[in-house]
């Protein structure tokens, strides 16, 4: 158990907190930071005052900065870029001025950051995190100006003959224009007069009703298809007609999947793309405004951890997704096949399955605003690429299918054998249930063996959890280790995983670690 109480004097001896009890000035705090190993910091909701001391920026062994709720003063520190293993950062509710940094901007581990409701000016930098940063992070912020903020920049100040001049060109500008705009009509006007009459029906048809495309055989008429969303990038535009053709009328033979949220499909697109399809479930889906507002959500969220959202088709009741296609299936077919047709994952694989989980939830839950919560993490749900790259799926459907509804259905908020024992007295999904649930994963990943099942009837605990759990306590903890894979290189890494494993799946919520700490947990191993 050492790694563990490492982990845990880590935990504890790591963090530096002031819980609404501070008040004064940090300079004389972090004066000679250089010297403290303190990786977390929470001087949140206190009454802090002053200006935020570059010395910060010595602290090299910082991942979680929160210094909101304060009343810090002046520019954000530049130093603050030298903090390379920085993976939060919240400044937000302060009266902070100046600029947003592009060294802060450009920390390579950065997750989260939030700088709302300060005084912050100028530019929102294009790089790294401040790329992808949502409207609610910088808000607040009158000054700042940007796409995300709906205003454009503009650089320095003009003299007031250069406001005179400028306002008139623009009155002379908008007559000219207007002219422009009379005379291209008046054109237009007598043009469309000596129009054939079948023009103009023509003309009519191709803004009707957007079904009228499905009666028509032929696909010439692209405005009256039903298109997917556009997100960060072009995604692919779909058409009711296409996607029937790609998945062969919703032939069952196309099945790869099967769970609550709806059945997936591997289509082949017109341009012999291949996608994955997810045709939700009729009777759980939203109506379509709720749909499509959480479309806008989630197709927002992108990490080499998380299967891509490539778009959405609605029409009528019908909801579908489509996913980018994952060519070895899910984490749950690899470890459940015992009959030989497929290889037995190597630790090493498995391994790297655990840590690319870990941060694609990490992502989810500290690196997207608003934060997720998957609510339905299970081996089914990590899927793997050519490389054997994990990516988790599902993220954000509970919230999709059920947002009209109260937690309370498992079929919804869960998978039996992955949720968390508190479930059963709050009712209510939380980022640490998904901790336990990913602790789950982490045994199944172990001990090759499923969550529940014949293989728990007659022994102690009656599941996987409870026969671990009683193995550790009676000092068998090499017991529970897949003998299929347990070998002298693999033994010692097994055994910190499954420490970290324990502690994931504590009883009390309170006492499991976030994701960001079973991150660097798993990364700790890792390093040794």
């Amino acid at each position: 158990m050492s790694f563990l109480l490492h982990c845990l004097e880590w935990y504890i001896l790591s963090v530096f907190t002031l819980s609404r009890i501070g008040f004064g000035r940090l300079d004389e705090l972090f004066k000679n930071s250089f010297a403290w190993r303190v990786e977390i910091v929470n001087l949140s909701c206190n009454s802090f005052s002053g200006v935020l001391p570059s010395s910060l920026g010595n602290m090299s062994y910082l991942t979680i900065l929160d210094l909101h709720g304060n009343s810090f003063t002046g520019e954000v520190p530049s130093e603050l870029g030298n903090l390379a293993q920085l993976e939060y950062l919240d400044v937000s509710g302060n009266m902070l001025d100046g600029e947003i940094p592009d060294d802060v901007c450009g920390l390579t581990n950065l997750l989260f950051l939030n700088l709302a409701e300060n005084k912050l000016q100028g530019p929102i930098p294009k790089t790294g995190i401040c790329r992808n940063l949502t409207k609610a992070s910088v808000s607040g912020n009158k000054h700042l100006c940007g796409v995300i903020m709906g205003s454009k920049c503009s650089f320095g100040r003009k003299s007031p003959l250069l406001n005179v001049w400028g306002l008139a060109s623009v009155v002379v500008g908008t007559i000219l224009i207007t002219l422009s705009v009379v005379i291209v009509l008046t054109i237009w006007a007598n043009r469309n007069s000596r129009n054939d009459p079948e023009d103009i029906v023509d003309s009519k048809l191709n803004s009707s009703d957007p079904n009228l495309y499905l009666l028509s055989s032929s696909r010439s008429k692209e405005p009256l298809s039903i298109n997917i969303a556009m997100f960060e990038q072009p995604l692919l535009k779909l058409t009711l007609v296409d996607i029937l053709e790609a998945t062969n009328n919703f032939c069952k033979a196309n099945i790869i999947g099967d769970g609550g949220f709806g059945t997936v499909y591997k289509a082949t697109l017109p341009d012999g793309k291949v996608v994955a399809v997810k045709k939700l479930s009729q009777a759980k889906t939203q109506g379509q405004r709720e749909f499509l507002a959480e479309m806008e959500t989630l197709g927002k969220v992108k990490h080499r951890n998380l299967v891509s959202l490539l778009g959405y088709c609605s029409y009528g009741e019908e909801k579908v997704l489509v996913y980018e296609y994952m060519a070895n299936g899910s984490v749950d077919h690899w470890l459940r096949n015992r009959t030989g047709t497929l290889d037995v994952l190597n630790w090493t694989k498995r391994f790297k399955i655990a840590v690319g989980a870990a941060r694609g939830l990490a992502f989810l839950h500290h690196g997207f605003i608003p934060h997720i919560i998957h609510r339905d993490i299970k081996a089914s749900n990590i899927l793997l690429n050519e490389e054997f790259e994990p990516k988790v799926a599902d993220f954000g459907l509970a919230r999709l299918i059920s947002a009209c509804e109260t937690h309370v259905s498992t079929d919804i908020a869960g998978t039996f054998g992955y949720i968390p024992p508190e479930y059963g007295q709050s009712w209510k999904s939380t980022t640490r249930g998904d901790v336990y649930s990913f602790g789950v994963i982490l045994l199944e990943l172990l001990t090759g063996k499923e969550p529940t099942g014949p293989d728990f009837k007659d022994i102690e605990g009656g599941n996987l959890v409870g026969w671990v759990f009683f193995k550790v306590k009676n000092g068998c903890a090499v017991d529970v280790l897949d003998p299929m894979i347990l070998d002298a290189d693999s033994k010692q890494m097994m055994l910190q995983t499954l420490q970290i494993a324990v502690v994931c799946l504590s009883e009390n919520p309170a006492n499991r670690p976030t994701m960001l700490h079973v991150l660097k947990f798993l990364k700790g191993i890792q390093d040794e």
